[in-house]
């Protein structure tokens, strides 16, 4: 965003948009997140110090980001204040345009962040993500009625997958169909009557702001909408596994997945195949590495899904379920 920052009418413009009187961007400022959601983002300060975080989109974005800043605006009205809202203009508006790009504005937070691997001994952080998704279902319970969002679908998800695969990547193809043999004996059967609900669509720690232990903010709603209701759960449990295996056994995995138990916000079904969810969620990531052609990651992905596959019956008893 070097060139915007630097041209005079884009300053008037944000300061007119925003009622902000812009002071330096602040470049020495690590931005947490991913890099890819945005055309590019950059934290900036004003004259009374304040920080935000600025970030430019694509047109073809706007509705995306359009309907993600209203979801995110009517949970922290509704009492998520781990939602942190998009500040809109002066009009109103989340995604005011300037040169055919859409920007967004937020306020900037400090975050700790957490020590990788050393989390997945946290009970606490366990914990604090089960009341967020207790919190979420709570804010969002009547949210799909006003805010239209599609809904997703895993299992449809690897099937057009390999349909891809088996067209342009045959290798890859006969490497994971032993996995998606796995899935077809019991879970593809049964997916479809795992109750729906509003998920982030994205829960890891990277995508938190953090103080200490304590979550401040979620950020990273791009994938926001209506799945499964085990979605996060099982992305976030996934994702524990991915950074060592052996985590999905200490303190914050089964601390977070025995909270949630106790909240109740996930029915019998869900439980019921909530390993072999976590199994078909790396699908999803199966794409992200086949896209940026990450053979490291490719292989290191085939490796974790043999280990969940294999200890599946361990899991259970383990986080008794």
């Amino acid at each position: 965003m070097q060139f915007e920052i630097n041209n005079e009418q884009f300053i008037h413009w944000l300061n007119m948009e925003w009622d902000i009187e812009f002071k330096s961007a602040r470049e020495d400022i690590d931005i947490y997140g991913s890099p890819e959601r945005a055309l590019s983002r950059i934290v900036i300060q004003d004259k009374k110090n304040r920080l935000f975080l600025l970030e430019k989109f694509s047109r073809d974005k706007f509705s995306l980001r359009r309907n993600v800043g209203r979801a995110i605006k009517y949970l922290n009205s509704n009492g998520l204040k781990e939602a942190l809202p998009y500040l809109t203009t002066k009009h109103g508006e989340f995604l005011p345009f300037f040169n055919g790009s859409c920007y967004e504005m937020s306020l900037f937070l400090k975050n700790t962040g957490v020590k990788r691997p050393e989390y997945l001994e946290s009970g606490e952080i366990g914990k604090n993500f089960a009341s967020f998704l207790l919190n979420l279902s709570k804010a969002s319970s009547d949210m799909v009625e006003k805010i239209v969002f599609p809904p997703f679908s895993i299992k449809k998800y690897i099937y057009k997958l390999f349909s891809e695969m088996e067209l342009h990547d045959i290798k890859m193809y006969k490497k994971y169909l032993p996995f998606l043999d796995f899935l077809e004996k019991k879970f593809m059967a049964v997916h479809d009557s795992i109750p729906s609900a509003f998920c982030h669509g994205d829960l890891h720690p990277l995508n938190v702001i953090w103080n200490n232990e304590k979550i401040e903010a979620v950020i990273d709603w791009e994938f926001a909408g209506v799945k499964p209701e085990i979605y996060d759960a099982a992305n976030l449990v996934g994702c524990a596994g991915i950074e060592d295996p052996n985590g999905l056994t200490h303190a914050m995995v089964v601390t977070f997945i025995d909270s949630l138990k106790k909240s109740g916000i996930i029915g019998e079904n869900g439980w019921n195949i909530f390993p072999e969810y976590i199994l078909a969620l790396r699908f999803a990531w199966l794409s992200e590495w086949l896209r940026k052609k990450d053979k490291e990651m490719l292989e290191l992905e085939a490796c974790y899904m043999d280990i969940l596959i294999n200890n599946m019956d361990i899991l259970r008893q383990i986080w008794k379920i």
